[in-house]
């Protein structure tokens, strides 16, 4: 949720127009000070200083309470407003959790904030939408266990008319379309069932180990059977080369303490994605994969638009 708090002080309610207007007015040589004051409804003293330039934190007519300024400025928080609509429109799903968003695109681009813990806060994320009405929280459609299995004409259209709409826009030829994903591995094989006598109250079958480990492996491929070498994930901080021994060739191992895919391991399999399939601004390619919150990390969909990869 995001908070409720309702402002209670009274400054800067003057009209943003209007002052930009008094501005105009009084630089023209129109009127005086006092005169644009009164006319435009503006306060003197606030006037005189956007009119001179000599506002300590903002110029113009735009509106700055407290000691704190915006982290971003307009054309910054339009890039953002783009991204987001950006990965909508491909069917990416975004909510209030992942505002490490914000603190990413500060961070790539050396923009002082006040985050804290990797995110943004709930007052910033209150802020930037009301500011931006072109985006807006809704809620997505309950889909019950029966249609989430056999699923709807509507949403298959939907997902058609994207990835149509996708090629066209992008120019990729449909033998460079790819589809990504992960799979969760054990080290410990599941044993089969066995004969045994009725009524036993336990059974047991030797295996290496009673409990496996889990390693994630990245698999992909086209449309036309040509394939990505694999990535395993080793669950391991530490990098050891003897788990890479037999990996088909060009494998890439990644290694991280959970096995689990995250937006920095996710950059490294996009690294090793471009090294194999040779992706470029003029013939570029579409990776098909799911909307895990480490694909949506800004580092990765930077890396990936640059080198003409389209994700949806």
């Amino acid at each position: 949720m995001v908070g409720n708090r309702q402002r209670t002080s009274t400054r800067q309610t003057w009209n943003e127009g209007a002052m930009l207007n008094a501005i105009d007015a009084v630089k023209n040589g129109q009127m005086g000070w006092l005169k644009a004051a009164k006319l435009f409804n503006v306060p003197q003293a606030t006037l005189r200083r956007r009119a001179n330039d000599v506002n300590k934190k903002t110029k113009g007519c735009a509106k700055v309470l407290g000691r704190f300024s915006s982290t971003f400025n307009e054309a910054e928080e339009k890039k953002l407003v783009g991204h987001i609509l950006l990965l909508e429109s491909r069917l990416f799903v975004l909510t209030t959790k992942e505002k490490q968003l914000a603190f990413e695109f500060a961070t790539r681009n050396g923009i002082p904030n006040r985050f804290k813990d990797g995110s943004a806060g709930r007052e910033w994320l209150r802020g930037f939408r009301m500011r931006h009405p072109a985006i807006s929280l809704r809620q997505p459609e309950a889909v019950s266990a029966a249609r989430a299995a056999a699923f709807n004409r509507p949403q298959i259209q939907k997902i058609f008319d994207t990835l149509e709409m996708t090629l066209e826009n992008e120019k990729i030829d449909v033998h460079y379309i790819y589809n990504m994903d992960e799979s969760g591995l054990s080290t410990v094989q599941r044993a089969p069932k066995i004969f045994a006598k009725t009524g036993r109250k336990q059974v047991g079958s030797l295996t290496s180990a009673e409990r496996g480990q889990h390693v994630t492996c990245v698999c992909c491929m086209n449309a036309i059977g040509n394939f990505v070498p694999p990535a395993p994930i080793f669950p391991r901080k530490n990098r050891k080369e003897e788990l890479l021994d037999a990996l088909p060739p060009g494998s890439l191992g990644l290694f991280h303490e959970t096995g689990w895919m995250t937006g920095d391991t996710f950059v490294l399999w996009l690294e090793h994605f471009q090294n194999i399939v040779n992706a470029s601004l003029e013939s570029k390619v579409l990776v098909l994969l799911d909307d895990h919150s480490s694909h949506k990390s800004l580092k990765a969909l930077t890396f990936a638009k640059n080198n003409g990869t389209a994700m949806m």
